[in-house]
C-alpha cells in the first residue's frame, strides 16, 4: 500500500531527463549508474571528473559496477554515462573564473558551491551544456550536490597572469 502511494506520487511528477553530478572517487557515479539501470530509470547521466581523465573513471566504475553485481553485470561505463573533464587548474586549485561562478551561483540561487567538487561540477557542465544547447533546452535536469563546504581561508586559487602592469610599484 505505501509503495503504491509513492509510485502513484511520483507519476505525478515528470520525468528527469538528465543527472549531472562531480565525479571524485567514482562512487557516486557508479551507483547512479548501477541503480539506474537496475531500477529501469533512463536519465542520462553526466559526471564530471574533478581530478583524473574520463579514461580514468570509465575504467574504475566498470570495476566498481562488476564488484556490486557480485559479476552478474557486464558494465560498460561508456555506454551509461558521460563523464566531461573538470580538473581544471588542477584537484581543490580555483581558478578566478570557477570562484565568480560559485560566487554568482550563491547570490541568485542561494546554493553554496565548494572549488573542489559541487562547484567544478557545476562550472564545467554549464560549459558543456552551452556548447550543445538544443540537447538540454526545455529539458529537466538535476544537479546532484554532493557537497563539499566552501572554505575561502583554505582555498588554493591558481595565481592570475603576469603582465607588465602586475610588475609595477603604487606609489
Amino acid at each position: 500500500e505505501e509503495a503504491a502511494a509513492a509510485a502513484e506520487e511520483a507519476a505525478a511528477f515528470d520525468p528527469i531527463d538528465h543527472i549531472v553530478f562531480a565525479v571524485g572517487s567514482g562512487g557516486t557515479a557508479a551507483g547512479l549508474a548501477l541503480g539506474s539501470h537496475l531500477a529501469g530509470l533512463r536519465p542520462q547521466l553526466h559526471g564530471v571528473a574533478v581530478h583524473h581523465s574520463p579514461e580514468h573513471f570509465y575504467e574504475l566504475i566498470d570495476a566498481e559496477v562488476s564488484e556490486l553485481s557480485g559479476g552478474s553485470f557486464e558494465a560498460c561505463a561508456r555506454e551509461m554515462l558521460a563523464i566531461y573533464p573538470g580538473a581544471g587548474a588542477g584537484y581543490g586549485v580555483a581558478t578566478p573564473e570557477l570562484m565568480a561562478f560559485c560566487a554568482e551561483t550563491a547570490r541568485q540561487s542561494g546554493v553554496l558551491l565548494d572549488h573542489t567538487y559541487s562547484g567544478k561540477a557545476l562550472y564545467y557542465f554549464a560549459q558543456a551544456a552551452r556548447a550543445q544547447p538544443e540537447r538540454f533546452r526545455g529539458k529537466h535536469i538535476l544537479f546532484w550536490h554532493t557537497g563539499g563546504a566552501p572554505a575561502p581561508q583554505k582555498r588554493k586559487v591558481a595565481p592570475l597572469p603576469r603582465t607588465a602592469a602586475s610588475h609595477r610599484c603604487l606609489a
